[in-house]
């Protein structure tokens, strides 16, 4: 009780600070102390594991781990300064001008239906419709005769389009807008893919967050309208239960927990994932030599060299990672838990900023730095492989349907001009 009223006291205090130095609900410090407190607090009620395989997760935490997280917050903390005292202070402010409607809404249409094609394609013959036919190895299976190769990564531009029509939505378009953000996310749920299916739900509170006076018109201006969003929590974290049940995850307890969804609410708290951690920094759990930059450069490599290289938890059997400080520490070792949380800082501000100039590509960069702090506790987000794709891709979904080479030469022109101004006047909203 004592280590958990002591790691309450000393994250409200870092919270405070935190918002001291910006005051702002999309504040990526903020954010990641909040995503990180329910595993600093589950660590301190561990459940016993009674399996041998995670039976270094019943060790006592290490000190070290303590050290490790001071550092990292640090160096986080510091690359998100740099890029915000580098920037102008107009940058990081929220702007309804430069966040207004650009996209052409039909090419986002467009896009969303190529998506939604190749996923009902790969999902139709996967075998996954006769789910309740299946058992685990079945299900297991299915889900690897979803991947097409290349073309399942198109499947990404059904979850670009539902993120972007959803901010048309919120910004005052029809509510046939928001429709492709529901029919994504039941797809995704589908296809019992959590970490998508969560990425889309990120998506739609990041662009809540952009616009915060529309979401609360929207879905908070009454009591009604609260309830049902609290029923989208819910029938969320039920889903996601659902989804480990088909998979067969959860279906034997692992632990001396009072039930299963204690058990797995301490796992995805990712208290497990800073027990990782903990172990293979006190030398329980021993590690290869440091790699010394091939983790910060996995997304080129993983495509060239050999990928089980790049297995950083190949030691221990452990449910999640061990926090994304463990490719830090893989590559660098102490050295690692202020290089890799700088650059983290960095690239979230970024994206950050690249989101709040209101382009496509911006909006999907921004759902990946939101993403990519709250998956922090448990792994690392922008520095994987998968990211680099998304990105790709929704550079890819900008220039169709978002990129204005006149647009941006005339912006430049009239901040060339004396006296005229730096931003060009909004563009009104389309009807429809």
């Amino acid at each position: 009780m004592i280590a958990t009223l002591l790691t309450l006291s000393v994250v409200a205090l870092l919270l405070g600070a935190s918002q001291a130095w910006w005051r702002s609900h999309l504040n990526p410090v903020t954010l990641g102390l909040l995503s990180w407190t329910p595993g600093l607090v589950m660590i301190n009620w561990p459940p016993f594991f009674l399996s041998p395989l995670y039976i270094h997760l019943n060790r006592p935490v290490s000190p070290l781990l303590y050290l490790a997280l001071g550092l990292a917050l640090i160096a986080f903390w510091a690359g998100c300064a740099t890029v915000r005292s580098l920037s102008r202070p107009s940058a990081f402010q929220l702007d309804p001008a430069k966040l207004a409607w650009r996209a052409n809404l039909p090419r986002v249409v467009v896009l969303f239906a190529v998506g939604l094609g190749i996923f009902l394609y790969a999902y139709l013959n996967s075998g996954l419709l006769d789910l309740t036919q299946l058992d685990d190895v079945g299900v297991a299976e299915s889900r690897l005769k979803l991947h097409l190769g290349w073309v399942s990564f198109l499947i990404s531009f059904m979850d670009i389009g539902a993120i972007v029509l959803f901010s048309r939505f919120v910004q005052g378009g029809s509510r046939l807008n928001g429709l492709p953000m529901l029919v994504a996310i039941l797809c995704q749920a589908a296809t019992l893919q959590k970490s998508r299916f969560v990425f889309l739900l990120i998506g739609c509170v990041f662009v809540a967050a952009l616009h915060p006076r529309e979401t609360y018109r929207i879905f908070l201006s009454s009591i009604p309208r609260r309830l049902l969003i609290v029923g989208v929590v819910v029938a969320s974290g039920f889903a996601l239960l659902g989804m480990n049940a088909a998979r067969g995850i959860a279906v034997v307890q692992m632990t001396s927990a009072s039930s299963p969804i204690l058990e797995q609410f301490y796992i995805y708290s990712n208290a497990s994932a800073m027990q990782n951690l903990s172990v293979t920094l006190e030398g329980y759990i021993r590690s290869d030599p440091p790699a010394l930059g091939a983790y910060l450069a996995r997304p080129i490599l993983w495509h060239f060299w050999d990928r089980d290289l790049f297995f950083a938890t190949r030691y221990f059997e452990g449910v999640n990672a061990a926090t994304y400080l463990i490719y830090g520490w893989a590559d660098f070792r102490w050295a690692g838990f202020v290089i890799m949380p700088f650059l983290l800082g960095v690239l979230v501000m970024l994206f950050l900023r690249a989101a709040l100039g209101g382009s496509l590509i911006g909006l999907v960069f921004g759902v990946l730095q939101m993403q990519a702090v709250i998956y922090s506790s448990g792994t690392d987000v922008l520095f994987d492989p998968t990211a680099s794709v998304v990105m790709i891709l929704g550079a890819a979904a900008w220039l169709f349907a978002d990129y204005r080479p006149g647009r941006r030469r005339a912006a430049l022109a009239m901040r060339a001009r004396p006296g005229g101004s730096r931003e060009l006047p909004a563009r009104p909203l389309p009807r429809g």
